[in-house]
């Protein structure tokens, strides 16, 4: 019920950020090298928006990896399952699936910190937002200077949770009114999958 409820107010605050969102909480005690890039956001609620995210711009064969999977062995079972069985074409979705891991925010310092550049200087392309989300990274197939960057792909997803914040919300009882008809009186697993749905056709890649 817990995680329900924490399900249920991370997808509120998305509708709050469509229309008067002032800036992102700036926790101290996470998400900073002082903290080891500790994430703010629990691991099972970022997953919930990032695959949300995923379900708009990305295809069911891709999705495997739009997880924010930090455990290194995992996270290589993860694109191996994504790449060869569902044949996922990474140089056409990659940039999108990286644009809704970060979430708007750019991590390039932890991807430093992690020392991505020393594998190779375009892997830190992996740990910001896209500018453009539909852009191709190669023809055919991934960029040879990306593809290496995938042995790094944990490290990537580790700073994209790590980069993920609240946000703050103004005037938060206006924007409940104007979303009262969406907004449940009782926190249902069928309640959370009606305002994830009216979230997703309200919200854009940006």
């Amino acid at each position: 019920m817990l995680l329900q409820l924490n399900i249920f107010l991370i997808f509120i605050s998305t509708i709050f950020a469509q229309a008067d969102v002032s800036d992102f909480e700036q926790p101290g005690d996470c998400g900073t090298a002082k903290t080891d890039w500790k994430p703010c956001i629990d691991r099972r609620i970022a997953d919930m928006v990032f695959g949300s995210c995923c379900d708009r711009f990305v295809p069911p064969e891709c999705r495997g990896i739009c997880t924010y999977e930090s455990h290194p062995i995992e996270a290589r079972v993860l694109l191996m399952h994504t790449i060869q069985p569902s044949r996922c074409r990474l140089y056409k979705y990659l940039p999108a699936i990286v644009h809704c891991a970060a979430q708007t925010h750019d991590n390039t310092v932890c991807c430093k910190e992690m020392g991505l550049q020393e594998t190779g200087q375009s892997c830190l392309e992996l740990c910001r937002s896209q500018a453009n989300p539909r852009e191709l990274w190669g023809t055919k197939s991934l960029r040879k200077d990306l593809v290496q960057c995938l042995s790094k792909w944990d490290q990537v997803m580790f700073c994209h949770q790590s980069g993920l914040r609240a946000r703050k919300i103004k005037n938060a009882a206006a924007v409940l009114a104007t979303y009262s008809t969406t907004l449940p009186t009782t926190i249902t697993s069928n309640n959370i999958l009606s305002i994830k749905r009216a979230v997703n056709n309200e919200t854009n890649i940006k």
